[in-house]
Parts: structure tokens; sequence; C-alpha cells
């Protein structure tokens, strides 16, 4: 009986990790989408500015965290925490025009951020347990 209660358990944790990465590839889709046209040059403007060299460089902090999320999900979230207090300190100091756009579109991956490691860290009290 206790198999049948310890394989729900994990069948139910690899769901809620799937979970996590479906939404996480969704939102890098959509950040993917946002973030192209900081990355395509315009007529008369300066690419090489503040503001799109900060959105870059956070956009540069993102894709490592994409990637180590499928291997390690507690730095993972680590990194995406730390990529939303860049976006927020990036709203505060550095942008000019409308500041709150980066700190709302952060808001999505500091909870998903979170929820990779109370994932990683359940997951370590389970291997202790075992």
């Amino acid at each position: 009986m206790e198999t049948t209660v310890d394989t729900k358990k994990g069948k139910s944790r690899k769901g809620f990790l799937w979970t996590l990465r479906i939404i996480l590839a969704i939102y890098a889709i959509l950040y993917v989408l946002f973030i192209i046209d900081y990355f395509i040059p315009k007529e008369n403007i300066d690419i090489w500015n503040t503001e799109n060299t900060a959105i870059k460089i956070m956009f540069f902090i993102f894709v490592p965290g994409y990637i180590i999320s499928w291997k390690n999900e507690l730095v993972a979230g680590l990194i995406f925490i730390f990529w939303f207090i860049c976006m927020c300190l990036y709203s505060i100091f550095i942008c000019t025009g409308m500041c709150d756009d980066g700190i709302v579109m952060g808001v999505p991956l500091l909870i998903l951020g979170i929820l990779f490691i109370v994932y990683a860290r359940k997951r370590k009290i389970q291997v202790l347990k075992s």
C-alpha cells in the first residue's frame, strides 16, 4: 500500500515540475517576442544606450536560468529571483519611459522562481527522508 502512495506522490511531483516547465516555456516565448525589438536596430536610434544595454543584460541572465531550470530547479529559481531584482532596479534607476512594465512583466517569473525553489526544497527533504 505504501508504494502506491509513494508512486502517486512521485507522479504528482513530476506533474508539478512539468507544469512549471511548460509555464516557463510559455513565458520564455512571450519574453523573446518582447525583447526582440531591443535587438533589431532601427533608424536614428542609439542601440547601445543604457536602457537597451540593461534590457539585453537581463535577457542574458534569463537565458541561463531557463536552461538550468531543466536540470537544477533550485539554482534556476535563484537566478529568476535575481533577474526580478535586477528588473526592479532597472525600473527604479535606469528606465526613463514607462517603467512599471518591467516590474509587472517580472512578477510571473518571480512566482515561477519561488515555485522552483519550493519544488527543489521539497525534493531535497523527500530524498533525506528516504
